[in-house]
């Protein structure tokens, strides 16, 4: 007896995980295929017929059978007929009463017959009607056809009598609920279920697992129906007896009655599991079973089919079972293994049926179980045919899982043996190899001279011992095919010593060198262009300069960056950005001449090289044919794209004798050529030197400039129309250097900008502003409230709400005090963000003006959304209202307008003449800035104004 940690390691080891896996496999898609329904229902069938039960006592069927057409005529009959059934049901005390006869059409026997019949039908109070699914012609629509509606309106309820066959043509479920669009009507046994006992708090059965599109007929919680027998195996009673009164007393008291056809050929007669050999079941009889099934509720379930996700995982689970077993078992017992497998399948679909209402398909785990006993056993004789040849295979298996080719020769240089990449290498399979010198079948050649190389079997032979090939040579096969390699051959001897043969492995090199040259293409090229890259036009830089340097040519190099290309990355995403800079690189390759170098530098900057130019003028008309080829719209994603450049120049030997200096330079004239409006290009001279350390040496400065001192205030005082005072003032900054005095806010703060001095510099101009205004109101006067610019950068900085604050709590002013300028151009960035720090500034109770507006590209809607105070009108506007052009007076007056009615101020800027002031004044401005009032003041100027303004 083996111990348990042997079993278990023979076990683990011997176990075939993929023949389980391939089993299991196969099972759940023949379980998705469906292609072993039929067997499926067979046993259903089968063991359907065995599970008879007595008929259900509180079940009647009322039939119209032979003797009672025979007696009462040729059907159809007079609704009166009818009529006297139903009086004779409720007078022998039927519990509740169901027609499985449609009477869709008036009766055509007198008028009265089918009042008749509804008054039978008001009167008992008790009896339902079916509804059923028709289609009236070929192709048409399916109808909901109903009883008429005298019948409908005296009937107690009404419920559906349809059926669905299965493929094979059988009945053996039904729908609870079924309808024209949504299954709206109860089964007919339902409807007469409920009629008695009241309303199912949930009904069984398998749920529709969608909607039924619009003029289709929908059915929901579908169950197989539990036959209690055969046909004929529920109570019956012949219609004529019951309206002769031949039946036993107590027949229909408290009974349900079903009423229907049973006569052959009469109605409608359907096969199901129970049915015989030409014994069809009465759809009356079947719609009895189903009424059957639900009185048996809750303590026999009604049953339902295992959900498809169910039969998968349950079939799948199983099917791994066989080789599990069959691993653990000795093998003189795994036959007995399957038996026991498959005895268990069929026997666990039986219990899950009987015991648990749930129908189990077991065909294809049956055939699957049964299928895995020939592979298994398959599988040992496979096994034990391998165990025979096993020292063979393994050196066969060594020699063909090498990546080196290996050939063996015998002391003559005749081959015996190419393993699968020799093959490969030289062209010949081995069966044509063998027996054939080596020289024929293998030819190498040096890789530079294509001289024939002695063969290394040949050395080897003659010299004893190893003999080794370097990486110069390369192997032809025998369709021409090229290998680069490295080669070793190696004396193969016997017991005595003597050599007996050779072997030769050859190292097939290709991938690596193919690799190797990959890998120094990606160092040197751009992945998303494949232009090269900034090394590699440095490196060429480099060797022209050297060619021009003999020649005394020019050389140009020019530096071209796209403008505003950050904007299509920030609206239309990385990927648009992407293919327009691909697009951009194909356009200007066009441009450019053979032997001119295109390069992509970084980002939205590519360089251009151009060798062997004549003079300057040629590098101009360069320049000009790439702006004028750029300006040509590119289409991307759907979008119309415009890629405009700025481009700087710089010339070898005049710019730089080195290649990283002419790059340096190029830059610097790219700048330059940024600085005067984009959309240009621009040659380096020494002034643009001068003009790039000026602007190091001013951002150095500028830097210092606050802790120095040097930065100042001024104020644009704001008059109120209404009153005439000045009520408000906008702080400017202004920069007094130590050595050039007086900057230009235009030249210093793009600069603090783009070097991001202007969050500090933004902090120190509130701080400050704030300060003044409360040391004014300490002394007792009339302060303005003071409107501060926020910078882009300032804006969008976290936790600017929470610094603002900040900074007028130590000021000590009052936050009412303080009006934020915003230029709509900042807001429309990101919409929603900007909206809600404009909400944070304005709960904390700081006024908001939107600076500049009708210069840029907001439109009313937005202006809608932002919560501001004031709306200020750009100089732009202002400075023509008093013209001959109506344009400008138009535009301004609609501005004024529609602030008025968004309930925002109005503040104009730019206004420098009495007819202009009285223009606003007539549109009902609040505020004007300009001239005309007064210049910006310095501190000192704007504490004499504000002293001045008391009274």
């Amino acid at each position: 007896m083996r111990s348990p940690s042997i079993r278990l390691r023979t076990f683990l080891v011997d176990f075939p995980l993929l023949p389980s896996l391939l089993l299991a496999g196969i099972a759940v898609w023949l379980v998705v295929w469906g292609g072993l329904w039929r067997l499926d229902w067979l046993f259903y069938d089968w063991h359907l017929r065995f599970w008879e039960e007595a008929p259900p006592d509180d079940i009647v069927i009322v039939g119209v059978d032979e003797y009672s057409l025979k007696e009462l005529g040729r059907w159809p009959w007079p609704r009166k007929i009818h009529a006297a059934l139903v009086d004779k049901l409720t007078q022998a005390g039927a519990k509740a009463i169901a027609f499985d006869m449609i009477f869709a059409e008036p009766s055509t026997v007198d008028a009265e017959d089918d009042a008749t019949l509804a008054r039978a039908i008001a009167n008992s109070g008790r009896v339902i009607l079916p509804v059923l699914p028709e289609q009236l012609y070929a192709d048409g629509p399916l109808t909901e056809t109903l009883p008429i509606p005298l019948l409908r309106q005296a009937a107690a309820g009404l419920g559906h009598v349809d059926v669905e066959l299965d493929a094979d043509g059988i009945v053996r479920s039904a729908y609870l609920k079924a309808g024209l669009n949504s299954p709206r009507w109860p089964a007919l046994g339902l409807a007469l279920l409920e009629l008695t006992d009241g309303k199912l708090t949930s009904l069984p059965g398998q749920r529709a697992p969608a909607p039924a599109s619009p003029g289709s007929w929908a059915r929901d919680y579908r169950f197989l129906v539990h036959f209690a027998g055969p046909p004929g195996h529920l109570h019956r009673i012949a219609y004529v007896d019951v309206l002769n009164g031949n039946f036993p007393t107590g027949a229909f008291q408290g009974k349900l009655v079903m009423v229907g056809a049973t006569a052959a050929g009469l109605g409608d007669n359907m096969p199901t599991p129970v049915s015989g050999q030409n014994r069809p079941m009465p759809g009356v009889e079947f719609n009895a079973n189903v009424l059957g099934n639900l009185l048996n509720l809750p303590a026999t379930p009604v049953i339902i089919p295992l959900s498809d996700n169910g039969s998968i995982w349950l079939t799948g689970l199983i099917a791994l079972l066989p080789f599990f077993i069959y691993s653990y078992l000795p093998p003189r017992w795994t036959l007995w293994a399957a038996v026991a497998l498959v005895t268990f399948s069929g026997l666990l679909s039986i219990v899950l049926l009987r015991e648990f209402s749930l129908w189990f398909p077991p065909a294809v785990l049956l055939a699957t179980l049964l299928l895995s006993y020939p592979l298994w056993i398959w599988r040992r004789l496979i096994a034990t045919l391998q165990n025979l040849f096993i020292e063979r295979e393994r050196s066969q298996v060594t020699l063909h899982s090498i990546g080196d080719g290996v050939i063996t020769t015998d002391s003559k240089g005749i081959v015996e043996y190419l393993n699968p990449i020799a093959e490969t290498l030289t062209g010949y399979p081995l069966r044509e190899a063998l027996g054939r010198p080596l020289v024929e079948i293998l030819r190498i050649v040096n890789e530079h001279s294509r001289a024939p190389v002695v063969s290394p079997v040949m050395q080897c032979l003659e010299a004893g011992g190893i003999v080794k090939l370097g990486e110069e040579n390369i192997v032809l096969s025998r369709s021409g095919q090229e290998y680069a390699i490295r080669a070793s051959a190696s004396p193969m001897r016997n017991e005595s010593g003597s050599l007996q043969g050779v072997v030769l492995a050859i190292n097939d090199i290709s991938e690596a060198r193919l690799m190797a040259q990959k890998m120094a293409y990606q160092a040197t090229h751009d992945a998303l262009t494949e232009l090269p890259n900034r090394s590699l036009l440095l490196e060429r830089l480099d060797h022209a300069m050297a060619r021009a340097s003999h020649s005394n040519e020019l050389i140009a190099l020019l530096a071209i960056d796209l403008d505003r290309f950050k904007a299509v990355n920030d609206a239309l995403g990385y990927n648009a950005g992407d293919a327009l800079l691909r697009a951009v690189a194909t356009r200007l390759d066009l441009c450019l001449q053979e032997g001119d170098t295109l390069a992509r530098l970084e980002g939205d900057k590519f360089g251009v090289l151009l060798e062997h130019v004549p003079n300057a003028e040629e590098a101009v008309l360069v320049a000009q044919y790439i702006l004028e080829t750029l300006e040509e719209p590119h289409f991307i994603f759907g979008h119309e794209l415009f890629a405009n450049a700025s481009i700087g120049i710089s010339l070898f030997p005049k710019d730089g004798e080195s290649a990283d200096m002419l790059l340096k330079n190029a830059d610097i004239a790219l700048s330059r050529a940024k600085e005067n409006g984009r959309n240009t290009f621009q040659f380096y001279a020494q002034d643009m030197n001068n003009w790039m350390l000026g602007r190091l040496l001013m951002e150095r400065d500028l830097r210092r400039a606050l802790e120095r001192g040097e930065l100042e205030l001024y104020y644009q005082p704001q008059l109120e129309l209404k009153t005439g005072r000045i009520v408000s003032a906008e702080t400017l900054l202004r920069w007094r250097h130590p050595e050039m005095g007086m900057i230009s806010p235009g030249r210093f703060v793009p600069l603090a900008e783009e070097t991001g001095l202007i969050v500090p510099i933004g902090e120190w101009v509130i701080s400050q502003a704030c300060r003044q205004v409360q040391a004014w109101k300490v002394e007792g006067l009339r302060a303005p409230r003071v409107a501060i610019n926020l910078s882009p950068r300032q804006f969008m900085q976290p936790g600017l709400s929470n610094r603002i604050d900040s900074l007028i709590r130590e000021s000590g002013l009052d936050v009412d005090q303080v009006e934020l300028e915003i230029t709509e151009s900042m807001l429309m960035k990101d919409i929603d963000a900007a909206i809600a720090i404009l909400q944070t500034l304005k709960d904390m109770g700081i006024q908001l003006a939107l600076d500049d507006f009708g210069t840029g590209y907001s439109s009313f809607n937005y202006l809608k959304r932002f919560p501001l105070d004031w709306l200020k009108v750009d100089q732009s506007f202002v400075r023509d209202i008093t013209t001959d052009s109506d344009d400008a007076a138009a535009i301004v007056s609609a501005l004024i307008a529609v602030a008025h009615s968004l309930r925002l101020g109005v503040i104009a800027e730019g206004v420098e003449t009495a007819e202009q002031l009285e223009f606003l004044r007539s549109r009902e401005c609040e505020l004007i800035q300009g001239f005309f009032i007064s210049r910006p003041l310095s501190l000192f100027m704007m504490d004499k104004l504000v002293r001045a303004n008391q009274s």
